[in-house]
């Protein structure tokens, strides 16, 4: 996968599973007090699960990623910031400034 694609998924689904979680308090501080929670509430764990799901996909990708290119600085950042609960910033700081995907160059030989 390329770091493109592994970070926006990334931040998309780390976005999601924000606003998910958001939705899944306002819906629980709505609800009479019972014994089940709101319907909408199943629904906001099935969405962050699979968010979280696609988060932690994508993550391991980039380290992936980043082992191929033997870029040990930023696959040891990656993976202790997201270990720590601060993957978020490990993603973002890879997007903007991690290693770029290797670029194969590959020459035709001419028949003279």
């Amino acid at each position: 996968m390329s770091k493109r694609i592994t970070t926006r998924w990334y931040i998309g689904a780390w976005a999601v599973w924000l606003v998910a979680f958001i939705a899944m308090i306002v819906l629980s501080r709505q609800a009479p007090a019972s014994t089940s929670p709101p319907p909408g509430v199943l629904l906001t764990y099935l969405v962050m699960f699979v968010a979280g799901l696609v988060a932690l996909v994508m993550w391991i990708g980039a380290l992936i990623k980043l082992g191929r290119l033997r870029s040990w600085g930023w696959f040891a950042a990656v993976l202790v910031l997201h270990l720590i609960g601060l993957g978020i910033i490990g993603m973002v700081a890879y997007a903007i400034v991690g290693p770029e995907d290797g670029v194969e160059v590959v020459y035709r030989p001419t028949a003279t």
